[in-house]
């Protein structure tokens, strides 16, 4: 009982932490002009530095380097974060992390296509209520910005299930690593990815620069490129240093602790409510002036709840009460 309340205690931080971070990178994006692709790559980079140090330096290097899973992890992370960051520019850190949550339903469709889990009857409620509401959240926004936001959070969702799925079978992710030992061979899968990422996107930067004009004309997708300057820039080295240090490396220390005290289930009912935590700390950075000032309507309101409810009955029926229940209702009305 005591591990489970320290359990619930230690995924409320690191909820709380992931709220801060994400409204430190909008604040640095909009406020300091980040480059998205160079803060994405600096952040993992010097998170994998902080985590690392944190857990010290037995892991096998040679091991997790050799891996094609470590890089294939590192890059969903990378780019998963980046088109979070790219969703930041166009609608609130809380609207983001209310659609985010489509995430659950593409991890139980994924589950039932990959692996044959049948979702039950509540899921496919929940599921419906989940649409129902980002269609709400999104509702009154211009249709190019609606459009840009949802392609960007969903294509972010995907990614993050994705990395999920590569992270459960990665050759170096054992359940008898301590929590300490997951965070070293976490932070060098992340240091390693990011650093590569940083100097291939580096180079193709500094092609895109010396290409004929015409060139870039015919693939205006080029320009979307960073140059090599972003990547050594203060702005982006010191947004992404400080909320790796001071943020990610302490929320992934109460991730990890939290889940081995308990469960993944256990901590996603926690997840679940993390467009609460945000909405509190966004609303206070726009208190101070930091971002424009947020402005929730009663229908958000109910879009919102309508989102975190439906999204909670999903994970509660992952866990052993859950699927009981589920068995309970299909005894009833078949």
């Amino acid at each position: 009982m005591v591990n489970m309340y320290k359990g619930a205690f230690l995924s409320l931080m690191t909820v709380f932490l992931w709220a801060v971070s994400n409204i430190f990178l909008r604040y640095c994006l909009i406020e300091h002009n980040c480059n998205q692709f160079a803060i994405a790559c600096s952040n993992i980079l010097f998170s994998g530095l902080a985590l690392i140090a944190i857990g010290g330096k037995k892991t096998n290097v040679k091991e997790i380097i050799t891996n094609y899973q470590t890089w294939v992890f590192g890059f969903l992370q990378i780019f998963r974060n980046l088109f979070m960051l790219m969703a930041f520019v166009y609608i609130s850190a809380t609207q983001a992390n209310l659609l985010a949550n489509v995430e659950i339903v593409f991890a139980v469709l994924l589950s039932w296509a990959l692996f044959k889990r049948k979702p039950g009857s509540i899921d496919f409620v929940a599921m419906v209520f989940i649409f129902l509401g980002c269609f709400i959240l999104i509702a009154d926004l211009p249709l190019d910005i609606a459009v840009k936001s949802v392609v960007f959070v969903v294509i972010s969702a995907l990614l993050n299930n994705a990395r999920t799925i590569f992270a459960e079978v990665h050759h170096d992710n054992k359940a008898t690593l301590s929590v300490k030992e997951r965070l070293s061979v976490t932070g060098w899968i992340l240091f390693v990815s990011a650093l590569s990422m940083m100097i291939v996107a580096a180079i193709l930067g500094f092609a895109v620069c010396v290409l004929p004009q015409t060139v870039v004309d015919v693939l205006p997708f080029l320009r979307k490129i960073p140059a090599p300057a972003e990547y050594i820039a203060l702005n982006n080295l010191l947004s992404g240093f400080i909320n790796a240090v001071c943020i990610y490396a302490a929320s992934m220390y109460c991730y990890l602790y939290a889940v081995s005290l308990s469960n993944s289930e256990y901590f996603m009912m926690f997840r679940s409510t993390q467009a609460l935590f945000t909405y509190f700390v966004e609303a206070l950075a726009g208190m101070f002036m930091l971002l424009p000032r947020l402005s929730f309507s009663s229908t958000d309101w109910f879009a919102a709840i309508t989102i975190m409810l439906s999204s909670a009955c999903m994970v509660l029926m992952r866990t052993r009460r859950g699927q009981k229940l589920q068995s309970a209702l299909n005894e009833l009305f078949h």
